[in-house]
């Protein structure tokens, strides 16, 4: 019976199905949360999008304006 546990045990942390799917998911969430860090609404580069766009319409205003 003793024999029988250590073989189950064994074969148990022996048996690696699954770990290739695991794996996957830990890229993949990590793959999304530098994403939304990236394009989240507070993201880098969405704040810098938006300094840029406002800097080109400012200059356009002052253009049209005359300045």
């Amino acid at each position: 019976m003793k024999m029988r546990v250590w073989d189950y045990l064994g074969d148990y942390l022996k048996d690696d199905t699954g770990a290739t799917a695991i794996e996957y998911g830990i890229l993949a969430a990590g793959l999304a949360a530098g994403i939304l860090a990236i394009f989240g609404s507070d993201g880098i580069f969405i704040t810098a999008l938006k300094e840029k766009f406002t800097a080109i319409v400012a200059g356009l205003n002052m253009d049209a304006a005359g300045k």
